[in-house]
């Protein structure tokens, strides 16, 4: 599966994920994109899937004819450590999830408070 990391998110995010092949938008040369634009470059270069912390590009992006889906990592802050302890869900969400698709991926701690 090949993965695009956002720019939002720790690039060191990548050895936490080494059976993907991950790029980063900074290695794209990316980095100044978003949102449409960012998932049109995505497509245009064969990933499957962008990986980001960006929670509001759910409301901002139809999904409808993409040809990509999007992971996005939901949590109190984008530090790499809070990030690690999300990967076993990131797993599975990535084993899950179909073109088209948004799937978001909540830390402990949001799960916890949204329960409340």
């Amino acid at each position: 599966m090949k993965i695009l990391l956002d720019h939002n998110l720790d690039r060191r995010l990548k050895s936490y994920l080494s059976e993907h092949t991950i790029l980063t938008t900074y290695q794209q040369g990316w980095t100044d994109v978003v949102n449409g634009k960012l998932l049109d470059l995505a497509e245009e270069n064969g990933f499957d899937i962008l990986l980001t912390a960006d929670a509001s590009i759910k409301k901002q992006q139809n999904m409808a004819k993409r040809k990509i889906a999007i992971v996005v990592l939901r949590a109190f802050n984008n530090r790499l450590a809070t990030h690690v302890q999300m990967i076993e869900e990131v797993g599975e969400a990535l084993s899950k999830i179909r073109i088209g698709e948004i799937m978001e991926v909540f830390h402990n701690d949001i799960v916890g408070k949204l329960r409340d």
